[in-house]
């Protein structure tokens, strides 16, 4: 067997940690990592290998806002998020972002994929769940062209994965083993997940199901042991902006008729 490795600095790792002046511990990548042709593809070539969507294509931590009565919990889960990868891979655990909806959840885990792909150069894959869920249910028909072996190979894998939306479809007995079976394979290999999540473990009232109802008891204690909590909570910004546009909007003028 042979056990010599290529990269004399990190040991074939990709990082190197280093202790800044106040005796907290970092990785950085090591000059092995950065020279991949991955990290030298461009940014957009980058996003488009991790399956970042247009839409999310601009989250980046600069410009995620702290804003209004919540602004002290948005900082708050911000700085978790920055300094998850600022860190990284000091830890296999990942991060899971619970909160209401339009609160800055998947801005703050593609920003954070964007870092430890753009930075460090980390293999990343952003996924939204139900696509991933209405693909695999697709390969029941022969005729698809793909295999649930296909399609859940780079969720499997790949070195970060962002899971998006988890909890977005009704619970089933199917989903339960599917999710499971993501979620417990990255959990053996120590690969690190991300989760973003409009489902909480305590439900604000009695007709609103928990996380734990959506996914199932398995998954959701797996991902106690996989990631970090961060908590959003704030008010739903993007309902808010919309208010704002309502009222910015110019009152409607009826057209004079000719002659009036």
């Amino acid at each position: 067997m042979n056990d010599e490795v290529a990269c004399t600095h990190c040991g074939d790792t990709g990082f190197v940690i280093v202790v800044d002046a106040r005796g907290a511990s970092r990785a950085r990548p090591c000059a092995c990592r950065r020279a991949s042709p991955e990290a030298t593809a461009g940014i957009d070539g980058i996003l488009d290998a991790a399956r970042v969507p247009k839409r999310y294509r601009d989250c980046e931590f600069d410009n995620f806002d702290a804003w209004g009565e919540h602004a002290f919990a948005l900082a708050n889960a911000k700085a978790l998020a920055v300094r998850y990868a600022e860190e990284y891979p000091l830890s296999d655990r990942g991060l899971m972002f619970m909160g209401p909806p339009g609160v800055g959840k998947t801005h703050l885990a593609v920003a954070t994929l964007r870092r430890l792909l753009t930075v460090k150069a980390v293999p990343c894959l952003f996924c939204d769940v139900q696509d991933l869920l209405r693909q695999l249910q697709a390969t029941f028909d022969q005729k698809s062209g793909l295999t649930q072996l296909e399609l859940l190979q780079p969720v499997l894998t790949t070195e970060v994965v962002l899971l998006d939306d988890l909890g977005g479809r009704q619970f089933s007995p199917w989903l339960e083993e599917t999710l499971a079976h993501i979620v417990t394979t990255r959990y053996n290999d120590r690969k690190a997940t991300l989760v973003t999540t409009n489902y909480l473990d305590e439900a604000p009232d009695r007709r609103t199901p928990t996380l734990e109802d959506r996914i199932g008891i398995r998954v959701r204690s797996r991902l106690h042991e996989m990631c970090h909590l961060v908590l959003v909570r704030a008010t739903d910004f993007r309902s808010a902006v919309k208010r704002a546009d309502h009222h910015r909007m110019p009152e409607r003028v009826t057209p004079r008729r000719e002659g009036a």
